[in-house]
């Protein structure tokens, strides 16, 4: 059973696809998602990889603590490592989407002797700075909003309302189910974290040695959060995705992963990373 009780007791789970002794690739899914967000990527990424993916704590088929002061940064952070340590991999590439890229983030900050190559999309090194702009506060207002919903009603009300605003409506029970899988626990928890979550940005250019992927959807309402970190990495290669929201490996699947897989190929046989494109 693909599953690891974390040294808080939690029992957390996870799914790895490929050649057990390739080089490892970790995937870190978004806030209220789940590893299944990762399967188109299965198969491109497990051809020269060992590609793990976890339930994050609180989503999925992982536990969800009713302690909601024991979800922190750090302990996403303590978890990844755990994970790794279980797996018996020392050093992996690793990859965060939105709420997995602050977790990512945060990882690689605090360890970055284990990460050979850093893929952040869509996301941010900090809740807050001066320099985000009306549309990332906008989103937040609404994560905001989103989480008053829950606390008083739960998670398959905020999914009901979601789906109420989805014209399909094939993607509308999608969006119902997935909401209603999530526990009120975990979506506080998580939420709870993207909040207070420290921020790196004082911290990127002395600890993220190792090569950095930013990729940003041109049109994802956290445009300028990402912008602000990728200024803390001038050595980064940054990509944008022309006419592509939040959620970059989601909506546009095969050219992310083009674009990471190139990436890890240009680490790998040494080449520079440092620049910017458009895709």
């Amino acid at each position: 059973m693909p599953e690891f009780t974390a040294s808080d007791g939690a029992a957390l789970w996870f799914e790895e696809w490929g050649d057990p002794e390739a080089p490892a690739v970790v995937l870190l899914h978004g806030f209220t998602s789940d590893l299944r967000a990762w399967q188109p990527h299965v198969g491109p990424f497990s051809a020269d990889y060992r590609v793990i993916a976890p339930d994050l704590r609180g989503h999925g088929r992982s536990a969800a603590p009713e302690e909601l002061e024991t979800y922190t940064m750090e302990r996403y952070a303590a978890d990844l490592a755990e994970l790794l340590d279980h797996l018996g991999i020392d050093v992996c590439a690793l990859a965060g989407m939105s709420f997995g890229g602050m977790i990512a983030a945060h990882f690689a900050v605090g360890h970055p002797d284990r990460i050979a190559a850093l893929v952040l999309s869509d996301t941010s090194a900090a809740f807050d700075h001066a320099d985000y702009d009306d549309r990332y506060r906008e989103r937040e207002k609404g994560i905001a909003e989103s989480e008053e919903i829950v606390a008083k009603f739960g998670t398959a009300e905020l999914g009901k309302r979601a789906a109420a605003r989805i014209g399909d409506t094939f993607l509308a029970e999608g969006m119902r189910k997935r909401y209603a899988r999530m526990s009120l626990d975990g979506y506080l928890g998580a939420a709870r974290v993207r909040r207070k979550r420290p921020s790196l940005l004082p911290r990127l250019r002395e600890r993220l040695t190792m090569p950095v992927l930013i990729a940003i959807g041109e049109d994802d309402p956290g445009h300028s959060a990402s912008e602000v970190m990728a200024r803390e990495l001038p050595g980064a290669r940054v990509v944008e995705f022309t006419g592509t929201g939040h959620g970059v490996p989601v909506l546009r699947p095969e050219p992310w992963g083009n674009s990471v897989l190139a990436f890890l190929a240009d680490v790998e046989e040494g080449r520079p990373v440092a620049g910017s494109g458009t895709v």
